[in-house]
């Protein structure tokens, strides 16, 4: 982080949450027994939807996290993940 310096697209608290995001939560999952399966992130109407899916064992799930831009939905996920109030759900449509 040190070496960052070009701040005109990214600064250095999102550029953080973006590799902690992309880096960490995988890994912290894991140790939950939750595997990533991978995320997409949409923008309607000034508002931005992150889908996080995801399998606890042979059990599919998704989470729902919404905000302005798609690294405030990326915070957003990992403050409620480090708060303990992740709400998981039963995914109806998983991808394999």
């Amino acid at each position: 982080m040190e070496q960052w310096t070009d701040k005109r697209v990214i600064d250095n608290v999102d550029l953080t949450n973006l590799l902690l995001f992309l880096l960490y939560v995988p890994k912290v999952l894991s140790q939950f027994g939750t595997r990533v399966k991978g995320f997409s992130c949409r923008q309607k109407n000034g508002q931005t939807l992150l889908t996080v899916k995801g399998w606890e064992g042979e059990t599919p799930l998704v989470a729902f996290i919404t905000s302005s831009t798609p690294i405030g939905c990326m915070s957003r996920f990992l403050n409620l993940m480090e708060d303990d109030r992740l709400t998981w759900t039963k995914d109806r449509y998983p991808w394999n």
